[in-house]
């Protein structure tokens, strides 16, 4: 059982995962006549059965736009398989398809809550049995669920359950070694993480533990991963993602220290600086049918520049250098269709523009460019061009972090 004083990283990982009030009674009668996907006997009603379809054909596609059929459909036969999993996904589609419909009733949201705390209940079950290996869908569950914090926009539990995810992660990585770290799904499972970490370290004043000496999760993986050509669950090289955790650790360090930036801090950043600008021509896969990745990728590549630039070396708005950033970042954005679900991929980069622009014809791009991510229903696209719209009304000279930060106010741009 998991002790009232967790002290291993699985008990640690396990407690952060908190259960929500519900009554389990409630269900969504108008829903049981919808197509039916019934592979497994875990699902056992025509509700599962239905949303089990929905993260099959619409949620899945959104949350991993650019992946690769093989790691999807792993993951949707592991979850056939384990039912913890299972619920987690169902209650990802569930919330997901909620939205896309917009349907705010309190029968969702029951519905949704109803599967959470089932895979909840299932995965402590899970993780108190000491004689259980420690799977890889496990390790998938406890993703799921963050993500799914992040996809509602709660910001209350995300970070921490991010945490427990981070331990529990680690501690699979450490029950056979080498043998983990070769599958390529696990390497997917790898760089799904970073991707939630890296982007929460900047997404705030907040710090990424991607490379903290506490877990090491990408530099244990790093040497089995491509990192010159560009990512197709980032959506960026996985050069990259480093090279965002350190930017994240002197946003931090600037932050915290006095408004000037001190010599040691301009070298720093000239240093990083370079390495960001020697990744802007990175390779897509030859077996990469996304051409569209090229231009998130750049995205990704002139955002960090824009960050380094305003939040580490505090240049100013009107400068001709975080000019060129905004036009290089807006570039890569026309690049991308509208509604194309690599959309989903630039959520940080199009933020990090629009919080940083003056420029009406620049904003008037942004807001419209974000409309459109919103109609792929992800709670998070809403929230974060919520509080843009919030950011652009307050015409505040803050910076937008300090300025949310000052409000209490938390987004993540994943």
């Amino acid at each position: 059982m998991v002790t009232q004083n967790p002290t291993t990283p699985l008990q640690i990982a396990v407690t952060r995962l908190s259960p929500v009030p519900l009554e389990l009674h409630q269900s969504l009668d108008n829903l049981q006549s919808q197509p039916a996907l019934c592979l497994s006997p875990f699902l056992s009603s025509k509700e599962s059965q239905f949303f089990m379809h929905v993260f099959s054909i619409e949620t899945a596609p959104r949350l991993f736009p650019t992946a690769s059929p093989l790691f999807l459909q792993r993951l949707i036969t592991g979850a056939l398989e384990t039912p913890h999993l299972l619920y987690a996904i169902l209650a990802s589609a569930c919330s997901h398809h909620s939205r896309l419909i917009k349907d705010g009733g309190a029968d969702s949201k029951l519905a949704c809550l109803k599967f959470t705390n089932l895979s909840i209940s299932s995965l402590r079950s899970a993780l108190s049995d000491r004689n259980a290996a420690l799977t890889a869908e496990t390790v998938t569950t406890a993703m799921a669920l963050c993500t799914n914090d992040v996809c509602n926009g709660n910001m209350q539990t995300w970070r921490t359950h991010l945490g427990g995810v981070m331990r529990l992660f680690a501690a699979f990585l450490d029950s056979r070694g080498q043998l983990r770290i070769d599958d390529p799904y696990v390497q997917c499972l790898v760089k799904w993480f970073t991707t939630m970490d890296v982007i929460a370290g900047l997404s705030g004043l907040s710090e990424s533990g991607v490379l903290s000496s506490e877990n090491g999760l990408l530099d244990r993986t790093c040497t089995q991963l491509d990192g010159d050509s560009i990512d197709d669950i980032c959506g960026y090289s996985l050069k990259l993602a480093p090279l965002l955790a350190r930017l994240s650790q002197l946003v931090q360090h600037q932050h915290q220290n006095p408004p000037e930036i001190s010599s040691t801090m301009i070298a720093e950043s000239r240093v990083l600086e370079l390495e960001i600008l020697s990744l802007n021509d990175c390779s897509m896969p030859e077996d990469l049918h996304h051409p569209e990745l090229q231009s998130t990728h750049l995205a990704f590549v002139h955002s960090a520049l824009l960050h380094l630039h305003r939040r580490v070396q505090l240049i100013p708005k009107c400068d001709a250098i975080v000019k060129t950033d905004l036009s290089n970042i807006i570039k890569a954005v026309r690049n991308i269709a509208p509604f194309s679900f690599a959309n989903i991929l630039i959520l940080w980069p199009i933020f990090s523009a629009g919080s940083e622009t003056d420029d009406i014809a620049e904003r008037e791009f942004i807001h419209n460019r974000m409309c459109d991510m919103q109609t792929h229903g992800l709670g998070n696209f809403a929230r974060a061009r919520q509080l843009l719209n919030k950011f652009w009304d307050a015409n505040t000279p803050m910076p937008w972090d300090g300025y949310f930060a000052n409000l209490g106010m938390e987004l993540v741009l994943f």
